[in-house]
């Protein structure tokens, strides 16, 4: 018969096996609160580091929230990594950080400097590991937190056994089993008075909702929701790679400040597909959080489905989503004007990078032109190949530019064509234009040249597309 010691080693090592957490010779910060979760984790990857040959730092915040408990916790931890030789990183936060940030969620905030805390030790450390004593108990209550709260998969996959740096050695580890090897191994730990406060809601759903839910409706309800929460965040990676691939389908233009998607891309799409689309843009933007609710997806869904439709949705830390022409555009700030378009020649045929556009032309020549019918997008140009001439490059807008846009008999400003085509003022500078012998042949992604249409007569045709770029 096992004890607790082995079995809890046993569970902790198949979870790291299953998720390839650690090998061998890793360095791991491991982020030690002083409550029993984490110093049982110290203990267990102490037993383990033979095995994997581990370099262990601990790393300690005293987020001087609690007083003088605080800083007695920060002597324990201390105490105890002398005692298991184990070099520590203790640190204090300033009360003026905290403070400041009570306007919005104090623990939100406190867990932010926790994650900065543990990322600038491992940074400095070189390691190659963060190591989190969230448990299984920890994933139930976070399950419920973004159910209440209303979330998508993403939310409901609940904790991540591995994110990044990140990983949880404990999440398939309950708190009972935590618990009792702490007593049977005599691991020393300290109790943090504010998990007994009642004013955090993380705090009543494990001390009033989970038992309730247990006593009532199903005694295993932590094991469910676990389970829950690794199958939908199994199929929320499914999901994101194939968002990744969508999102540089439909991607037209990708800055610091503005995310540029093509609509025309986006409606072939399931709604569940667009809504992730619409998320990740805001993601990339706000460096990896969207904050929109699914409200505003919804209104900036309606953008995509609705052509006709007008008008700015703004959400929080000023992100803004609107529809332009063919483009559904997300733009942070006020929009400042980007650096204009270094002048490059057009590689015919072959792929172009247009410098701080995140925009590449692609280009090739069809030396039988059937007649087809021209492009339907306005990311593809068709052009008459012996018009154009060979002295072709993109270049960027320059006031007084003007040329014949297709369909049309007299020059016009392009300032007016982006006014009809409602590209923000801030955002004209960064369009490329196609040029050759001083003659605007294609303002990309707006419109055609009259003078260099393909006609029934045309013989030969230059086709370019532009898309996305992944070019550094």
């Amino acid at each position: 018969m096992y004890s607790m010691r082995d079995v809890l080693l046993h569970t902790v090592q198949e979870t790291i096996g299953r998720h390839q957490m650690l090998v061998a010779e890793d360095r791991v910060v491991l982020a030690v609160s002083g409550g029993v979760d984490s110093m049982v984790m110290l203990h267990l990857l102490l037993r383990l580091q033979p095995r994997y040959r581990l370099s262990l730092h601990v790393a300690h915040l005293n987020h001087n929230l609690r007083g003088t408990e605080s800083a007695e916790t920060a002597d324990f931890v201390r105490r105890q990594c002398e005692a298991y030789q184990v070099p520590a990183i203790i640190m204090t936060a300033a009360q003026e950080v905290l403070r400041d940030a009570r306007v919005g969620s104090l623990q939100a905030a406190a867990r932010d400097l926790r994650y900065q805390f543990l990322t600038q030790v491992a940074d400095e450390q070189r390691a190659q590991r963060i190591a989190l004593g969230h448990h299984r108990d920890d994933q139930a209550e976070t399950v419920l937190m973004n159910l209440l709260r209303g979330s998508g998969v993403r939310g409901l996959g609940g904790i991540p056994p591995v994110r990044g740096r990140i990983i949880r050695p404990l999440i398939d580890c309950s708190r009972d089993e935590i618990d009792r090897y702490a007593q049977q191994e005599g691991v020393p730990f300290v109790e943090d008075s504010s998990n007994r406060t009642l004013s955090y809601r993380r705090n009543r759903i494990r001390l009033e909702l989970l038992p309730e839910l247990a006593k009532r409706y199903n005694p295993r309800i932590v094991h469910t929701l676990a389970d829950t929460a690794a199958i939908l965040e199994a199929e929320d990676q499914l999901l994101n790679e194939i968002a990744d691939r969508e999102l540089h389908a439909a991607l037209i233009l990708r800055s610091p400040e503005t995310v540029v998607l093509s609509s025309a891309r986006l409606v072939t799409l399931p709604s569940a597909m667009r809504w992730r689309l619409i998320r990740r843009s805001a993601e990339i933007l706000r460096k990896g959080r969207s904050d929109l609710t699914f409200r505003q997806i919804l209104s900036i869904d309606r953008l995509v489905l609705t052509g006709g439709t007008r008008g700015t949705i703004h959400a929080s830390g000023g992100l803004r989503a609107s529809r332009v022409g063919d483009g559904l555009v997300f733009a942070m700030g006020k929009g400042r004007v980007r650096q204009r378009l270094v002048p490059v020649p057009l590689a015919v045929p072959g792929l172009t990078f247009i410098d701080g556009s995140s925009l590449c032309l692609s280009s090739d020549l069809l030396e039988e032109w059937s007649g087809s019918k021209a492009p339907s997008d306005v990311w593809t140009a068709l052009i008459d190949a012996d018009r154009i001439g060979q002295e072709i490059h993109v270049r960027g807008w320059e006031k007084g530019d003007r040329f014949i846009p297709l369909g049309m008999r007299g020059r016009k400003k392009l300032q007016d064509l982006f006014v009809d085509a409602k590209i923000p003022r801030e955002k004209r500078a960064n369009v490329p234009l196609l040029v050759a012998r001083d003659e605007i042949v294609w303002v990309v992604g707006v419109r055609m040249s009259e003078q260099f249409k393909v006609t029934e007569s045309t013989k030969r045709v230059l086709r370019i597309r532009a898309s996305a770029s992944d070019h550094p």
